[in-house]
């Protein structure tokens, strides 16, 4: 009998991380039969036969989470007259 478990991992991002969770659940675990988005932030749905391993689950999306690479989200300052931001350059 197929079962629906509604899994919330605080500090997952639904938009930017949800395809690597998903990957992750259906690859380590057999009995993960379908893993949804929802619109509520950092929460899934989980559809699985079998015994109930939420806290399996949310321990193998927290490493998930500590793991994946750190995205720059903030530009550079530009280089202006050797100094940085916008000050005069001494010529």
């Amino acid at each position: 009998m197929q079962r629906l478990y509604r899994l919330t991992v605080p500090g997952i991002s639904i938009k930017s991380d949800f395809t690597a969770a998903r990957r992750a659940l259906l690859a380590d675990f057999p009995n993960v039969d379908e893993v949804v988005a929802t619109t509520a932030p950092t929460t899934m749905l989980v559809l699985y036969s079998g015994p109930d391993e939420a806290d399996a689950w949310c321990r193998a999306l927290l490493d998930l989470i500590a793991t994946r690479q750190v995205r720059v989200t903030r530009r550079l300052p530009r280089w202006r007259g050797g100094r940085l931001g916008g000050g005069d350059s001494a010529a």
